[in-house]
């Protein structure tokens, strides 16, 4: 599988888990240090085709494709841009998070050792217009602090990843911890992970990485 067929399959995949709506959300993948394939704009995902998938430049020249790529690029590139490691980005609407964005609450991520080692970098955005350059440029700073998951004030979520699967795996377990703390809300309270366990777990899984 190429990495064109991979993003149409996790894009699929997305929409079809529910994790954005409609025509919403946009995903790509860098496939060089100059082109980007990413999904075009107003295209419902479960309908994706390889051939639909749009290639741009990093300096958002268009490279071939028969659609016009996704309206929110500009935060694509700038992220690929400034972030070497970055290789795939997920943008999308998943409900409960969407939720925590919408409220202002932070979402807890001490609750569960999966959403730990995936969402620990996690940070806030205010509000800017989608597909504005000004949208773009709130990610800047905490791009600079190492930063993979962005909740995204009134609009929805971004993840990034080494991979198309991290990233999506990043997407999932964020929308799978924000519904465990809205329904554990129901049951009179969160209880979180000590953070001397949490500390022990993460240098554990580093310790297995080598």
């Amino acid at each position: 599988m190429n990495i064109i067929e991979e993003l149409v399959d996790y894009s699929r995949l997305c929409w079809d888990r529910g994790l954005t709506e409609s025509t919403g959300g946009n995903m790509s993948v860098r496939a060089n240090d100059n082109t980007i394939y990413i999904t075009p704009t107003f295209t419902v995902k479960h309908f994706l085709k390889p051939k639909d998938i749009v290639r741009i430049s990093l300096d958002d020249e268009k490279l071939g494709g028969e659609k016009e790529p996704s309206s929110e690029r500009k935060m694509h590139l700038l992220i690929y841009k400034e972030r070497p490691d970055v290789n795939a980005i997920f943008h999308a609407h998943p409900p409960y998070a969407t939720a925590f964005a919408v409220s202002g609450e932070k979402i807890p991520i001490n609750v569960l050792p999966e959403a730990v080692l995936l969402l620990r970098n996690i940070a806030y955005l205010p509000y800017k217009m989608p597909g504005t350059q000004e949208f773009a440029d709130a990610f800047n700073l905490e791009l600079k602090k190492g930063k993979d998951v962005f909740i995204l004030q009134n609009h929805g979520v971004t993840v990034v990843g080494k991979s198309i699967k991290e990233a999506y795996a990043r997407l999932e377990t964020l929308e799978f911890l924000a519904r465990i703390v809205m329904i554990t809300k129901d049951f009179g309270g969160i209880h979180e992970i000590p953070q001397k366990e949490i500390r022990e777990y993460i240098e554990r899984i580093e310790n297995d990485k080598t």
